[in-house]
């Protein structure tokens, strides 16, 4: 991924000291940040806290003795190829809306041209102000984007919509602006990810360990080379980008559904959920202890990828996944064969190669005419290395 150079506005609101989060994360996704914070701002968190998290210089006042040059407010907004007021109070929401430059901050807004995303956060009656609405209406047409508040509890005590929205998210939706390639823009990918859960009774349940991280990272990916992504997920802490279409499911046979309904206008499915092979009968009610041994008739579930790869359509491309102890290859093989797949991604798990839960993976990637072992790598390197794959098939289609 490259690096960027990511510029964030801070105003005097309560939820500035979050944005030291949102700096932490840019920092360590590996982008370069800069700091211009408004007088008020600085009464809630200090230079120092920004200067020591951000690693560069804090601008603070137009004309301030610690700015490197007199014109600062215009070079800093030359250097950065993102610029996120967080949190944007109404009142620097109303100075952008009617071109008002007094301060450091207003000052580089007037001066910036390029992708500007805004998080407003204030009391809900502040928020819903005609005159605050209509100035956010006005920054909408000049293709400002805002990251709309959560609601929930306000400083002023009320619990209700202004409350700006968790670092993470904003650091999620702004990736999606940040990196987005167009790569693959036209294209509907279909994700699947996730594990899927069989109940036994209505308390109970049989599932895997599969926390959704390669699937998730996956639709990520495609989202920032502009698909059209949908992603039906199972059980996961995991979150996505909203634009993405996620579709939650429970069992496999829901996933099936899903699947199946989504399909017919794909142009590319990669199945890298953990779906139960059997499912239990379940019991309308709870079984209790009192039975001295349990027998729980297990039926087999619908092999989606096996039934996808029956309806896929000349130009679909399918991929599936492939979670092997023994004889990897070979069975990695016999599978993308029998299930009529493009590509199959190994994932030989061991004690030095966890399948689940971890950050990061050693996965091999098959195709018909070629075996890709790769190095341990993150997982959202490995959905870039996946999706390279994929963009290469769409290209030899096209030819």
């Amino acid at each position: 991924m490259k690096t960027k150079n990511v510029l964030i506005g801070i105003t005097g609101g309560i939820a500035a000291y979050k944005t030291c989060y949102l700096v932490r994360y840019f920092k360590k996704a590996g982008h370069n940040v800069k700091i211009v914070i408004t007088q008020n701002g600085l009464e809630f968190i200090t230079e120092t806290t920004l200067r020591t998290l951000s690693g560069e210089p804090v601008y603070s006042n137009t004309f301030g003795s610690s700015n490197e040059w007199s014109t600062e407010h215009v070079s800093i907004t030359d250097w950065a190829d993102i610029f996120i007021v967080a949190p944007a109070t109404a009142n620097i929401i109303g100075k952008m809306a009617n071109g008002i430059a007094d301060d450091a901050l207003s000052t580089a807004l007037i001066a910036y041209n390029k992708m500007l995303i805004i998080c407003p956060a204030m009391n809900d009656k502040m928020y819903n102000n005609p005159a605050v609405q209509r100035n956010m209406r006005t920054l909408k047409k000049q293709g400002v984007i805002f990251i709309e508040p959560d609601t929930g509890d306000l400083a002023c005590g009320y619990k209700a919509k202004g409350r700006m929205s968790e670092p993470e998210n904003i650091f999620r939706e702004s990736l999606y602006y940040l990196n987005n390639t167009g790569k693959l823009k036209g294209k509907k990918i279909l994700v699947t990810a996730g594990r899927t859960t069989e109940l036994i009774d209505p308390v109970r349940y049989i599932s895997n360990f599969s926390s959704g991280k390669t699937g998730f990272r996956i639709a990520e990916e495609a989202s920032h080379r502009s698909a059209e992504t949908v992603l039906v997920t199972g059980t996961t802490g995991e979150t996505c980008n909203s634009h993405i279409k996620r579709i939650d499911i429970v069992s496999a046979e829901d996933m099936y559904k899903a699947v199946v309904r989504e399909f017919k206008t794909a142009d590319c499915v990669i199945m890298s959920a953990a779906v139960a092979d059997y499912a239990p009968e379940k019991s309308d009610s709870k079984i209790k202890k009192s039975v001295k041994n349990l027998d729980l008739k297990l039926n087999k579930t619908k092999d989606i990828l096996k039934e996808i790869g029956k309806l896929k359509r000349k130009g679909q491309i399918l991929v599936g996944f492939a979670l092997e102890t023994d004889n990897g290859l070979r069975n990695a093989r016999k599978k993308m064969k029998e299930k009529n797949l493009d590509m199959i991604i190994l994932n030989e798990t061991n004690s030095s190669n966890p399948a689940f839960g971890a950050e990061s993976n050693r996965i091999t990637i098959i195709t018909s005419n070629k075996t890709e072992a790769l190095p341990v790598m993150d997982k959202k390197d490995i959905a870039g290395k996946i999706l390279d794959k994929i963009g290469e098939m769409f290209k030899l289609q096209s030819k």
